[in-house]
């Protein structure tokens, strides 16, 4: 991964000129501007999007520069913040997802130099493949992708390692039940959407027109002919929230399902002789 970072720093921000490097090996006669890359944390997190890992971003220009390396920064945070980069043909894909600066600006007086600290988090994405299937699951992305136009594509409870943008993840989150009569149960499935689009504009959109579509919908079918289906019941979209690893929207679909009529041998025969004790 930090190879790859250190190409798209090298190929995105010209002012660099290729110099990216490790952490040890600048030394106050690098010219600058300069970029270090360091691996900082390391940890699992939840299934649909894998393992994390944090990088902190050096950015180094002269002391008397710091207009010039506040667009550095900035050139740093377009050329990789929410871009999915290729790991190779050994490796997974990963996504960076900026998070801020690690630490105020500073001098090196050892380097010689005025610095920014830009922190990154890498997520590598998982794999669809071996998923359990879920039939409302497979329905709500039926009706997502009879919502999104072709150039959209539509997964479920995990981003796959070649996913591309724009794309809706829906993942099943919680199921609840509870006794509606004697015959039947209500089956509640808590389900959670992810929305990834190329711009902002763009994935507000699609959040936005997903919440109101599916809130308004009275039921997705399931099997038309058997009458099975679903119906969204709250529908709930924060804009604010983090498209890979949170998810926008929250929805409750319920499903009418009949009890499970136990399979025991039937009685034969009561006998009763009238008396007790």
């Amino acid at each position: 991964m930090r190879a790859v970072i250190k190409a798209r720093l090298a190929d995105e921000l010209s002012a660099l000129a290729g110099r990216c490097y490790d952490l040890h090996e600048p030394s106050s006669t690098t010219v600058k501007p300069y970029a270090t890359v360091k691996l900082v944390g390391q940890e699992e997190t939840s299934p649909w999007i894998g393992m994390k890992r944090t990088y902190e971003i050096a950015l180094h220009e002269e002391t008397d520069s710091a207009a010039a390396l506040d667009e550095l920064a900035d050139q740093a945070v377009q050329a990789l913040h929410g871009i999915k980069l290729s790991g190779g043909a050994s490796a997974r894909d990963f996504t960076c997802q900026y998070e801020g600066l690690a630490a105020s600006e500073r001098v090196d007086d050892t380097l010689q130099a005025l610095v920014q600290v830009l922190r990154f988090s890498v997520y590598a994405v998982g794999s669809e493949e071996n998923l359990p299937s879920d039939a409302c699951l497979q329905a709500l992305c039926d009706w997502t992708a009879t919502i999104v136009n072709s150039e959209w594509q539509v997964y479920r409870q995990r981003w796959p390692q070649d996913y591309t943008i724009p794309a809706v993840l829906w993942r099943l989150d919680q199921v609840t039940t509870a006794d509606r009569d004697a015959s039947t149960i209500e089956l509640g499935r808590n389900v959670v959407g992810h929305v990834l689009g190329r711009t902002d504009e763009e994935r507000l959109a699609m959040v936005g027109t997903l919440a109101e579509k599916l809130g308004s919908t009275t039921k997705l079918p399931i099997e038309p002919l058997a009458k099975r289906f679903i119906v969204p019941v709250t529908v709930t979209a924060v804009y604010g929230a983090d498209g890979l690893t949170e998810g926008q929207l929250t929805a409750t679909l319920r499903q009418i399902v009949q009890k499970t009529v136990p399979n025991w041998p039937l009685i034969g025969q009561v006998h009763y002789d009238g008396g007790f004790g």
